[in-house]
């Protein structure tokens, strides 16, 4: 058995563990990190890799859209400052 060892942002939590969730794969969440990220391991054999690189797409798809809306908030709060 292989192990794999994600690191989910705290906001994207829920819509990680939903998609991990239907993979049906073992795992466990071991904490959080240095910077306040959920760690969860995930458990997989050689032939589950495709869900694996999908799973890794989706956490980095969740991390792009928490960013894209932490700039468009910096952006509105120093339109905010600029008024």
């Amino acid at each position: 058995m292989r192990k794999v060892e994600f690191e989910v942002p705290t906001e994207v939590f829920g819509d990680f563990t939903e998609k991990l969730e239907k993979t049906g794969l073992d795992n466990r969440v071991l904490g959080k990190n240095e910077d306040d990220e959920i760690e969860i391991e995930v458990y997989y054999e050689k032939d589950d890799v495709k869900t694996i690189d999908e799973l890794e797409e989706f956490l980095e798809g969740l991390k792009e859209e928490l960013t894209g809306t932490e700039q468009e908030k910096e952006e509105e709060e120093e339109d905010e400052d600029d008024e």
